[in-house]
C-alpha cells in the first residue's frame, strides 16, 4: 500500500475530523514558508514563491469551501502539502 493510498483512506473514513485538522497542518506549514520567504528579502524569485505559497494554501481552501468531491479535495491538499514542504526545504536549505 502506498503512502497516498494509506493517507486517502484515512482521510476518507475520518473526513469531518480530517478537514480541520489539514486546514490548522496546512495554514502552520504555510506561514512558516512565508516567514522564511519573508526574512530573505524582497527580490523577484522570492515575491514568486511567495505567489505560490499563497495560492497553494488558498486552493485547497477554496476546493474545500466550493464542496468538490472528496477525490479532487485529497488531490488538492496533497498537491498543497507537497509544495509548501517543497519550499520549506528551498528556503532552509539555501
Amino acid at each position: 500500500m502506498s503512502v497516498f493510498s494509506f493517507f486517502r483512506e484515512q482521510f476518507y473514513s475520518k473526513f469531518y475530523l480530517m478537514i480541520p485538522l489539514s486546514i490548522i497542518v496546512l495554514a502552520c506549514l504555510g506561514s512558516a514558508v512565508a516567514y522564511f520567504i519573508a526574512l530573505k528579502g524582497n527580490s523577484p524569485f522570492n515575491l514568486f514563491q511567495m505567489f505560490v505559497c499563497v495560492a497553494a494554501a488558498m486552493s485547497y481552501l477554496a476546493v474545500l469551501l466550493g464542496q468538490f468531491k472528496k477525490k479532487v479535495l485529497i488531490k488538492v491538499l496533497a498537491w498543497a502539502l507537497i509544495t509548501e514542504s517543497l519550499l520549506l526545504v528551498i528556503n532552509l536549505a539555501f
